[in-house]
């Protein structure tokens, strides 16, 4: 014999729960079909995240904004520039997704800024998006004083390293030729220090050899010693500043460097243009 319970409740309990259960799944619906805050969620893992304009390009959506930084540049696009600059924007992010490659454009939105679009591959035939973010460019140095005359003219104490590069045989001091403020190109006067010098020469004596950073930096801190599995962090950064340095010294462009390159995953090699010679 079955015994049935019935549960005898005011209306007003009834309509409470009811009210209560819609509310609760309206909640978890909206939660469901919110967009979610891109910009809080990049803020969440880092502030600076939130300042750095980002962008993402997809070939059906086009190009998005990844935060409030993108935005505000966009925003604060000069009227007269606007149109131009959204189509070097975007041919820009093309270009790193057509041909997979990373692909920069100076002086955008204005100058001492740089575009750079990075591509994701994220399936094995190729690209599925392309990120893009906006870096100011650090200038050269300033020259420490224009080329002396006097000292150009003593052939016998300089290499040629290219059309645009000069090191002094047995001093620390190079000359390079830059394009100034005024887009005239005139010779500059810069003194290495010493681990620049070293490297330098040491790269020279290996030109066109690409370097391990391992071997690169026993070379500069010959006291300092290195593990059997590589270098550790703080000697890796403290080689990368190193490199840094160096390129804002001989490099007529440092921004873009075409001497001391990058062996991606290996080291560092020293291309020239031509073989050194005596001036």
């Amino acid at each position: 014999m079955s015994q049935h319970v019935y549960w005898h409740a005011p209306l007003w309990e009834v309509l409470l729960v009811g009210l209560i259960s819609l509310t609760f799944l309206g909640w978890l619906i909206m939660r469901a079909l919110r967009r979610p805050d891109l910009s809080a969620a990049l803020s969440a893992i880092s502030p600076a995240l939130s300042d750095q304009p980002l962008f993402f390009f997809e070939r059906v959506k086009g190009v998005t904004c990844l935060n409030d930084a993108a935005e505000q540049i966009l925003n604060n696009l000069p009227v007269s520039q606007q149109q131009f600059l959204l189509d070097v924007l975007t041919e820009t992010l093309l270009e790193a997704y057509e041909e997979a490659r990373v692909t920069r454009h100076q002086d955008w939105p204005e100058a001492e800024h740089a575009l750079v679009a990075v591509p994701i591959f994220g399936r094995p035939d190729g690209v599925t998006g392309v990120l893009a973010l906006v870096i100011a460019e650090i200038p050269p140095p300033p020259a420490e004083r224009p080329v002396d005359e006097h000292l150009a003219a003593e052939p016998e104490a300089w290499l040629t390293l290219s059309p645009v590069l000069r090191l002094h045989r047995t001093r620390p001091v190079v000359h390079v030729r830059r394009i100034g403020p005024n887009a005239v190109a005139t010779w500059q006067e810069y003194r290495l220090s010493h681990t620049e010098e070293t490297l330098l020469r040491y790269l020279l004596e290996h030109q066109a050899e690409v370097q391990t950073a391992e071997t690169l930096f026993r070379a500069v801190w010959p006291e300092d010693e290195v593990d059997s599995y590589g270098l550790r962090p703080d000697q890796k950064n403290r080689l990368q500043r190193l490199v840094y340095q160096l390129r804002q010294h001989v490099e007529p462009d440092p921004r873009n460097p075409r001497y001391v390159c990058t062996a991606h995953g290996i080291g560092y090699v020293l291309y020239l243009e031509q073989e050194p010679t005596v001036q």
